[in-house]
C-alpha cells in the first residue's frame, strides 16, 4: 500500500464508516447534507455517522457549516490540499480488488485504536512523503 495512503488511514480515515463517507463525498463532491441525510443514504446509524462526520471535519476532509435556524450542521466535501493526493491514490487503489481488500484490512486494524488516538490528542496529520 502506498505510504501516503497508509498515513491517511492512520490519521483520518481510520474506520470503515469514515471510508464509506469519504467514498460518498468523493463520488458526489457537491453534496451538502446533514447527518440524518447521510445516515439514510449510507444505511448506517445516526450516532456513528455523526461522530464520523465530526471527526472527518476536524481532520480536514469535510467542511461543517452550521446554518441559522437548522438543528443540524451541513457537511460538504472540502479536503485540505495535503489530502488531495492521498485521497486520489486511495480512490484509485479502491478500484483494484486486491488493494481494496488490503485497504479494508488496514482500516479494520486501525479502527480499534482510533478512539485512543483521539482521546490522547494525537497528532492527526504531521507530514506526508510523496
Amino acid at each position: 500500500m502506498d505510504p501516503c495512503v497508509q498515513l491517511l488511514i492512520e490519521h483520518a480515515v481510520d474506520s470503515p464508516t469514515k471510508l464509506h463517507l469519504l467514498l460518498i463525498f468523493h463520488e458526489n463532491p457537491r453534496l451538502e447534507a446533514t447527518p440524518t441525510q447521510i445516515a439514510e443514504r449510507s444505511c448506517r446509524d445516526i450516532w456513528s455517522i455523526t461522530q464520523a462526520l465530526d471527526e472527518l471535519a476536524e481532520d480536514g476532509i469535510l467542511a461543517c457549516n452550521i446554518t441559522r435556524g437548522s438543528d443540524q450542521p451541513l457537511y460538504s466535501y472540502l479536503p485540505r490540499h495535503d489530502y488531495l493526493e492521498p485521497i486520489r491514490k486511495l480512490i484509485c487503489g479502491y478500484d483494484d480488488p486486491l488493494e481494496r481488500d488490503m485497504l479494508h484490512r488496514s482500516i479494520r486494524d486501525r479502527a480499534g485504536y482510533a478512539s485512543f488516538r483521539r482521546a490522547s490528542g494525537g497528532d492527526y496529520w504531521t507530514a506526508v512523503a510523496y
